[in-house]
């Protein structure tokens, strides 16, 4: 990229850019709902440069199953192999004295532990989930033989039951730099399914949310211009090395050496049912952060009410005195409130959710409730619990409906990339129009 005139900033046009392919459908495996899953389908991409299969929300098996990447690599010969194996972005986000194979299988079983006892976030109790240990945990340790005790275990990376669904760039999310905030050039994610002891899919969706770094307002529109070349790209081999280079910039270790472990992941985010200690299951949600201790440690749920709320004049007015920016979709829901431990430590999400806001009308409350984790996969989208669908290899992840409005050409992801592309003058950088829960803002890709 090159400025032509520094005093105005400028920007020169766009170089390199290729004709853009049109989006290829993705392979739908037998859908279990049909009446809410949908896909990204080439009548709509007419009249527009953005692929959004190959930009932004990336499901192609010749992705998601190329085991180069994929699959934890027995010898690394290259440093993009495994790239994108669960294994490899542990690894990746390890403090240096962790960054041993046992320094791995601890962090990793410290983290799955954390369900099963109870913990107390912003001062509210997350009850246990002890299954972690019948459906993920003892089953992986089998698998690699280990034994003994958990601290005497290594884990076998190569066994790691997760499988890829998705990568995503976000750079809706994209933050510009203030005298608070370092800014960001958007998120990349990777979203995996959970894999029982015989290899079957669970409904148990982890994903990892990603900064992408900058320095300055044009580091941005670099990102964007990187993701955007893959569009030209037809999936294959070619693409995918095109796609290594540009998720490893954000997933390598010490990819942001300011951040904690030097990592640049802003959270983990879970989203399950198999581990409910009740029947009918409870699909709960929670969120983690990279600790000063160089471990994960469970944070609050962003933009969620603690449920205790749900229904009570407190909500009602906190609410109604925050309307317009909840309108806007720019509220942040604040730890506490008037004394009340008001951000939620986890999202549970019963089968009959429904939040309920004293004193306000129908379009406050649905754009609160939408901009909550618990109403975005439940009942405002109409959505099963999971945007992205689980998958058997050699088949592409559905999307949810509401997820494929938000990609299809009139969508606002679409649209606010393409405001994104057509910059030229850097003082038009401005944060993007997306929401996310993770980051304190609406994240429906988990």
């Amino acid at each position: 990229m090159r400025i032509v005139r520094k005093g105005t900033e400028v920007l020169g046009p766009w170089l390199c850019i290729g004709a853009l392919a049109a989006l290829a459908a993705c392979a739908p495996p037998e859908p279990e709902e049909p009446e809410e899953l949908g896909t990204l389908r080439q009548s709509e991409k007419q009249n527009t440069p953005i692929d959004p299969a190959r930009e932004l929300f990336i499901t192609d098996v010749k992705v998601v199953d190329d085991t180069r990447y994929t699959a934890w690599p027995s010898r690394k010969n290259t440093e993009s192999e495994g790239a994108w194996s669960f294994g490899q972005l542990i690894d990746d986000m390890l403090p240096d004295w962790l960054r041993t194979p046992y320094g791995r299988s601890q962090f990793i079983l410290r983290w799955l532990k954390s369900w099963e006892q109870s913990e107390t976030v912003n001062g509210q109790v997350i009850p246990a989930r002890p299954l972690i240990r019948s459906v993920i945990i003892d089953p992986w340790r089998t698998a690699s033989g280990c034994r003994g005790p958990d601290d005497s275990c290594v884990l076998d990376m190569a066994r790691a039951p997760f499988r890829l669904l998705a990568i995503v760039n976000r750079p809706d999310l994209r933050q510009v730099a203030s005298n608070t905030s370092a800014g960001l050039g958007g998120q990349g994610r990777f979203i995996f399914g959970a894999l029982g002891a015989q290899g079957q899919k669970l409904p148990f969706t982890i994903i990892f949310e990603y900064e992408l770094p900058v320095s300055e307002k044009v580091t941005t529109l670099t990102w964007a211009q990187r993701w955007h070349q893959l569009g030209s790209q037809p999936f294959g081999e070619r693409y995918n090395s095109k796609l290594v280079k540009v998720t490893r910039e954000f997933t390598k270790w010490n990819a942001a050496p300011r951040r904690v472990n030097g990592s640049a992941l802003l959270q983990i985010r879970t989203n399950e049912v198999p581990l409910s200690p009740v029947t009918p299951g409870l699909w709960e949600m929670r969120e983690f952060v990279l600790s000063q201790s160089g471990f994960l440690r469970t944070t609050t749920v962003k933009q969620e009410v603690n449920a205790e709320l749900n229904g009570t004049t407190t909500l009602g007015t906190w609410v109604s005195s925050n309307a317009r920016d909840i309108l806007a979709g720019q509220h942040e829901v604040p730890r506490t409130w008037q004394g009340r431990d008001f951000l939620a430590a986890a999202a549970p999400v019963p089968e009959d959710l429904a939040w309920s806001v004293p004193g306000v009308s129908e379009q406050v409350r649905k754009a609160f409730a939408q901009a909550t984790c618990s109403g975005c996969h439940k009942s405002e989208t109409g959505t099963n619990f999971l945007h992205v669908r689980l998958r058997e290899v050699g088949s592409a992840s559905q999307l949810s409906a509401f997820l494929a409005q938000e990609l299809s050409s009139s969508g606002p992801r679409v649209a606010d990339f393409q405001t994104l592309l057509n910059i030229r003058d850097l003082a038009q950088v401005r944060n993007g129009k997306g929401r996310d829960h993770g980051t304190a803002k609406d994240s429906k890709d988990d």
